[in-house]
């Protein structure tokens, strides 16, 4: 969400990349990228949002070709965001605790 007060809100760092992926939200599939990515969620860059609090399975590759599947919860997207922001859509990943897959590929990122 928008912050008036210009004060960086978020509790975790964020990792910034472009990744290639593909998602699953009930019957809705769609491509687009991983923009950036913290310890418990990522952020998707794409045209199609899914919406807000549907369950979501991104599917990508690492930096060595491996495929990685996460199962998250679509946390916002940006068609909530004021028009002002003119923000390329896209929408935000809420991973829940206990996802090795997509722990293990964040501290791939964090060691480079």
């Amino acid at each position: 969400m928008p912050n008036p007060s210009g004060i960086e809100r978020r509790r975790l760092r964020r990792i910034m990349k472009r990744i290639p992926a593909a998602f699953e939200a009930g019957k809705m599939r769609g491509k687009g990228h991983i923009k950036n990515v913290s310890k418990e969620g990522l952020f998707v860059r794409t045209g199609t949002l899914p919406p807000t609090g549907m369950p979501v399975r991104i599917v990508f590759h690492d930096r060595h070709g491996s495929k990685i599947e996460v199962r998250g919860t679509v946390r916002w997207t940006t068609a909530q965001l004021a028009p002002e922001e003119n923000a390329r859509p896209g929408f935000g990943v809420y991973i829940p605790a206990g996802n090795d897959e997509f722990h293990e590929f964040f501290e791939q990122i964090l060691t480079g």
